[in-house]
């Protein structure tokens, strides 16, 4: 063969596979005329509530990603997990002393009617008209204080001091039992 003929060839194997891909993809082209506007999955897409719910979460992540996470206390200090008896009793003590209790009443000298109040870890004698607290005297009777504060009455009972926990008792005979070796 001449090299004529082989260009010839040549050139005619280049025009049929330029047809050929021209022929491809005018039938691409044609499937893609042929794809509907709606699909036909759209019932099964997200719907309002589940793309809501989502996003929420989304949001969450994110603003958990953001936080800045500070301590002001040691975690592991004991003094916030356990609670030693030492503190226990503090408590007890804070909790009696900021109580108003009606130690006693009785009747003085002169015949003037006198309450005994522990307010604040102090035991005082108090007449009708004295005030504790913004809290005015109006009567005292036997074993009961009627004290008033901004129309309201309120009335306080002889009572005795409230016991240590139990727990407190139970430590201190506790310790009791302890040898020393």
């Amino acid at each position: 063969m001449e090299t004529r003929h082989i260009k010839d060839f040549t050139l005619a194997v280049v025009v049929i596979i330029l047809i050929a891909f021209l022929i491809h993809a005018i039938g691409i082209m044609r499937t893609s005329f042929e794809i509907p506007d709606e699909s036909i999955y759209k019932d099964l897409a997200i719907d309002q509530q589940l793309l809501a719910q989502i996003q929420q979460i989304e949001e969450s992540i994110s603003d958990r990603m953001d936080f800045v996470f500070t301590v002001t206390r040691d975690p592991l200090e004991q003094n916030i997990v356990l609670r030693t008896q030492v503190d226990l009793e503090q408590e007890w003590r804070e909790k009696v002393k900021s109580m108003i209790r009606l130690a006693a009443t009785y009747v003085d000298d002169r015949g003037n009617r006198r309450a005994s109040i522990d307010y604040q870890g102090e035991v005082k004698a108090y007449e009708i008209g004295d005030y504790i607290d913004n809290n005015r005297i109006e009567s005292i009777v036997s074993g009961r204080v009627t004290l008033a504060y901004n129309g309201r009455e309120q009335i306080l009972e002889v009572e005795p001091i409230p016991s240590r926990p139990r727990r407190i008792e139970r430590d201190r005979r506790d310790r009791q039992r302890e040898y020393v070796w």
